[in-house]
């Protein structure tokens, strides 16, 4: 009997505070966008009690760990933007390592470390690197 009680009184106390603010909008199309919400938060005042006795309406927590992992992100991308450029100039089996930092809306590539088989010429792959995406790489043969 207590929960209609209170079912019944959270429902007047809601259509008084509607009818309060029914009074307050304003005429024409934003008239009937507030009239609108005020249906809809009647609406759920009269459903939302009947669901269930116990709500909980805590907001999750998001990770915003986005910044811890921006730079890591970021190597991940200019290493394998570094291999797919290698396979398309035909050096397969390369093992790509890079130091990156991200600052003021640029990825600065602060080192950048090329292993490769033995068949390929460390210097045309380091030309190779330079002409075709204007970086400095320190190359060398894969076990060294």
């Amino acid at each position: 009997m207590d929960f209609i009680k209170q079912w019944v009184l959270g429902v007047c106390i809601t259509l008084i505070l509607s009818v309060v603010f029914s009074l307050l909008t304003p005429k024409g199309n934003m008239g009937r966008i507030y009239k609108v919400i005020l249906a809809m938060f009647i609406f759920i005042s009269f459903i939302l009690p009947l669901g269930s006795g116990d709500f909980d309406v805590s907001v999750p927590e998001f990770d915003f760990s986005l910044a811890e992992n921006q730079e890591e992100s970021y190597k991940n991308l200019v290493e394998n933007n570094i291999r797919i450029s290698l396979e398309n100039g035909g050096y397969t089996s390369c093992i790509i390592d890079c130091d990156v930092e991200y600052s003021n809306d640029e990825i600065i590539v602060n080192s950048l470390t090329v292993s490769i088989p033995s068949q390929y010429d460390k210097q045309e792959v380091e030309k190779y690197i330079y002409d075709e995406l204007g970086m400095v790489a320190e190359v060398c043969s894969l076990g060294e």
